[in-house]
């Protein structure tokens, strides 16, 4: 079953983008008629319930995407057999976390949400968790079939569904208090995965995979070999839960009260890190598709291909990401301001924006790890990424205040992905030639933006004086960087080329 990886990385991307885009307008058009400190409460119970999500599922999209395309890359495979055992086991697990949230929602509002009224919401989205595992499972079923049209679709209509409920119940009755921001959220989120669940259950027929006798795995072997994703999925979701839960209480040790540090908290996770992660979309609709391919190749045993696609892939993220970082530290402030961030907000964005070549190479490295099947390895980076990260909160934030979280991701996304890329150039054999893959970008990017910047100062054109400006820059620097590297890295290749000769 062949892929063309452009082709459904474009459709993913621009469907991606277009939500993205109105999730960034959603969280502006909340952050107005709620405030921030609102977001804030809202990005715990968010953080608490992908948490709850993660561990009951299992990452069951992650599971069934990877064991169902390693199947299909066998010559003896039943791949349906192995969706069978993906439902089974995703969902008796979620069954039991659902009880065990519903027994100890008491514990769980009064200790982890610091909040006593939030026990019955905790229950309800306790409810809806076995409906989320089932439908991210026939997803990944879908996305190891390459039907990435499906994939998009549901996605398109999932957000969608989740942007209508949620506009509409902050407009006609802007819940005020934390259980009424809760109980918002979990009715949401039950109707738009009702929905999609709907959707993917239709498309079903169209996922045709051929059973040429007996699954290469059985149950008991897929629950060994699903066990590693479980638990450095939930690691993972356990550690980043713990992350955003301490940085209000840190946030207060600085001096803030508690309604400072929920709005500040807020404006962090619902303007600064949408910010960032916006232009990563076309990475993010790569990274499931890369997930897939590199396990169907690593189970054909075609290692010289993963190496070739690890090669490609990020060097093309650099390239992308140094693009980017340049445009946020020229705009970012502007950027902030206009999605109601405030002066706080695009300073941050300015202040991180040289960090974000290491977030992005994290979503394409960590594809290639879990394809390849270092899940161990995943599970221990992300453990050692987090405490650094989490020491950082707990050291710095009481005493820089809000910056300290901006000197917790530098720490963290640098520490942790120079690991992942030590680790894909040792298992995938990858070139790693700091010239072609930091010296050329990095100055293809200062040339291209000083020369438009010149540009702007002949016509007396000042690029940040208002989006309109920005977006012209854009538009022209962007052909000029990729001109500019294009031309670089074949000097650079016609340089190697004659050194080898000689």
């Amino acid at each position: 079953m062949k892929r063309n990886i452009l082709k459904d990385t474009v459709l993913l991307t621009v469907i991606q983008m277009a939500l993205d885009g109105l999730g960034l307008l959603l969280n502006a058009f909340m952050t107005k008629h709620l405030g921030s400190e609102a977001m804030g409460v809202l990005t715990l119970t968010g953080s608490f319930f992908r948490l709850a999500s993660m561990i009951a599922s299992g990452n069951v999209f992650l599971c069934a995407s990877r064991f169902i395309s390693e199947e299909l890359g066998k010559e003896i495979r039943n791949p349906k057999k192995v969706l069978s055992y993906c439902l089974i086991v995703s969902l008796l697990l979620s069954l039991a976390v659902s009880l065990l949230i519903i027994i100890f929602s008491e514990y769980c509002s009064n200790y982890f949400l610091k909040s006593p009224d939030l026990k019955n919401p905790i229950r309800l989205m306790a409810v809806s968790l076995p409906l989320v595992t089932v439908t991210a499972c026939l997803k990944g079923y879908c996305n190891a079939c390459c039907k990435t049209g499906i994939c998009a679709a549901s996605d398109a209509i999932n957000f969608l569904m989740h942007t209508i409920l949620t506009a509409c119940a902050v407009w006609l009755t802007a819940p005020s208090t934390h259980a009424g921001l809760c109980y918002m959220t979990a009715y949401c989120t039950i109707g738009s995965e009702l929905i999609t669940l709907i959707f993917l259950l239709c498309c079903l027929p169209f996922c045709r995979t051929e059973a040429t006798g007996k699954p290469s795995v059985s149950i008991q072997k897929y629950i060994s070999l699903a066990v590693p994703v479980m638990a450095g999925s939930a690691l993972t979701s356990f550690l980043s839960a713990a992350n955003d839960a301490l940085v209000p209480v840190t946030l207060r040790q600085s001096g803030n009260t508690g309604t400072e540090a929920l709005s500040q908290f807020g404006i962090f996770e619902a303007i600064v890190i949408p910010v960032l992660f916006f232009p990563s979309t076309v990475l993010v609709s790569l990274s499931g598709i890369l997930v897939t391919e590199t396990a169907r190749e690593n189970a054909a045993r075609h290692y010289s291909r993963i190496t070739g696609i690890a090669e490609k892939v990020v060097r093309q993220t650099i390239v992308f990401a140094v693009f980017v970082t340049g445009i946020l530290i020229l705009f970012g402030d502007e950027i902030g301001e206009m999605l109601g961030g405030g002066i706080t907000a695009g300073r941050t964005i300015v202040l991180i924006a040289p960090v974000v070549p290491f977030i992005y190479l994290e979503i394409i490295l960590e594809s290639i790890i879990k394809g390849i099947g270092a899940q161990a390895f995943s599970s221990l980076n992300y453990l050692a990424e987090y405490i650094v990260r989490i020491s950082c909160v707990l050291i710095f934030i009481p005493v820089l205040g809000f910056y300290g979280i901006v000197l917790s991701y530098y720490a963290s996304n640098i520490f942790g992905n120079i690991s992942r890329l030590m680790h894909v150039i040792k298992k995938t054999g990858m070139e790693f030639s700091p010239v072609r893959l930091l010296g050329i970008p990095i100055f293809s990017a200062i040339l291209s933006a000083e020369l438009i910047l010149m540009l702007f100062h002949m016509i007396h054109i000042p690029p940040e004086s208002h989006m309109i400006c920005m977006l012209i820059f854009v538009s022209l620097c962007c052909p000029v960087y990729l001109l500019i590297q294009k031309e670089l890295f074949h000097l650079h290749s016609r340089t190697e080329l004659q050194k080898s000769r000689l």
